[in-house]
């Protein structure tokens, strides 16, 4: 029985699919909650992978940004956000390792609570970035 290289790719790929239809990889969901002190001024944040751009969100204070999505084939997926909130701003990775939702992040989960605070960010309750 001869196995052509293009036939093991198409399979590879036909498995691939079915792979994430069957739900055994994980589905991820990224959070970002605006818990800063001035309810007048919304935190506002732009979120993006290389593949797709989230575009603009504005969050008022005790409310929150989601978006879910499914890691790529290899497990390369990076969502980056960009945040602004009166004259501070900084962009960071929110996603970049799965099962921690970013290196060196506390515990494996698929669940990335972002917390943004007066005194900077927290992931799923530890603090990883100052404004």
């Amino acid at each position: 029985m001869s196995h052509s290289p293009f036939k093991i790719i198409f399979t590879f790929f036909i498995l691939s699919f079915h792979l994430i239809e069957a739900g055994i990889r994980p589905k991820f969901l990224v959070s970002i909650f605006n818990f800063l002190p001035n309810n007048n001024v919304p935190l506002t944040v732009h979120c993006q992978s290389r593949d797709d751009d989230l575009g603009f969100h504005n969050i008022t204070v005790g409310q929150s940004y989601n978006f879910t999505f499914y890691e790529n084939f290899f497990w390369r997926t990076v969502f980056f956000c960009h945040f602004w909130w009166h004259p501070k701003e900084i962009t960071f990775d929110v996603f970049n390792k799965g099962q921690k939702c970013i290196k060196k992040g506390p515990v494996y989960s698929h669940d990335c609570i972002w917390i943004a605070e007066f005194d900077g960010f927290t992931l799923n309750g530890v603090k990883e970035h100052d404004w």
